[in-house]
């Protein structure tokens, strides 16, 4: 009843609205921002990437927005922080490394596979120096990944301890049109118990992978998680309700490959593709690892190592 009094008082003082220097087209484009702002503050991000703390119905919706509420500012800012977070985070890795990757550049066709994560930059019981931690959880971040040497080789084993924590790498030069196939090898060492992601309590993976090619105007990533899953199918590939929920693509399945390094390759332009139903932009937005074990509140562990990205005619 309120709106619907609000909108005949305007209509009977409109000239009077006019004479005082509002014209209509500057009160609608003050009523748009209003209601983006308005928009983009429902959206928490954390809960966007991960599917650990929703359900699946309109009630679920209406108790974010709720949750939400008193804390506006705080959710917008995590929105807005996506990119400028994960900038930051290469920026200053770059910095503080002595042989950066060469990252992929227009015309440079020769190049087949260009690799954009090996974790051999950072020293054994340190954080890889070209990640950050979601929402600014960088002390808690590095108590759950850290790098790790093998047979000479250095890679990085996550342990969760129920924090859940994302860590991402911005890789914006990356262009999945010319480079589509993305690979790496992972090794789940402890599953938790009881893990499918398809399910909000059971939501938990011990080795994930996010790819983000592009987000929407405000900021939501679209999202394609790769998993290891404890008990959900090889190819299952599924998306709970809500805004931004990732698009969970299971690669692995179970307790036959514990232990063993397991490199994968996948194709994420043609997921993508098939999932949002165009090409993806030039400039991909980044990479993501999460290990997780909150919602079992179980053990979980795993590790990640060498992410290169390929032509298809490598047959990679």
């Amino acid at each position: 009843m309120s709106h619907r009094r609000a909108g005949t008082d305007k209509e009977r003082d409109l000239p009077a609205y006019k004479a005082r220097g509002w014209p209509a087209g500057r009160a609608f484009g003050l009523l748009a921002g209003a209601g983006l702002l308005i928009c983009a503050t429902f959206i928490d991000l954390p809960s966007v990437l991960r599917m650990d703390t929703d359900t699946d119905t309109d009630t679920e919706m209406q108790a974010l927005a709720s949750r939400e509420s008193g804390t506006s500012w705080p959710a917008w800012t995590r929105t807005a922080s996506f990119v400028s977070g994960v900038a930051r985070a290469e920026s200053a890795g770059l910095a503080e490394s002595a042989d950066p990757v060469d990252p992929p550049q227009r015309g440079d066709d020769h190049r087949k596979t260009i690799t954009i994560e090996a974790f051999d930059d950072a020293a054994p019981g340190g954080f890889p120096l070209t990640w950050k931690a979601w929402r600014g959880d960088d002390d808690l971040a590095r108590s759950l990944y850290t790098i790790r040497e093998e047979k000479g080789n250095r890679y990085l084993h996550a342990a969760d301890d129920g924090s859940s924590i994302i860590i991402l790498k911005q890789v914006s030069e990356w262009d999945a049109n010319r480079y589509p196939v993305l690979s790496w090898r992972w090794r789940a060492t402890v599953l938790p118990e009881g893990g499918d992601e398809r399910i909000r309590t059971k939501n938990d993976s011990s080795v994930a992978v996010y790819v983000v090619l592009d987000q929407n105007f405000i900021g939501v990533p679209k999202t394609l998680k790769y998993v290891w899953s404890t008990t959900a199918p090889v190819g299952t590939h599924y998306r709970r309700e809500g805004i931004g929920r990732p698009h969970v693509i299971v690669l692995e399945s179970g307790k036959e490959k514990l232990g063993q390094w397991v490199e994968e390759s996948v194709d994420v332009h043609a997921d993508y593709v098939r999932i949002f139903g165009k090409k993806p932009p030039s400039k991909a937005v980044g990479i993501g690892i999460l290990t997780d074990g909150n919602a079992t509140g179980t053990d979980s562990k795993g590790d990640y190592d060498d992410f290169a990205v390929h032509r298809r005619d490598t047959g990679s």
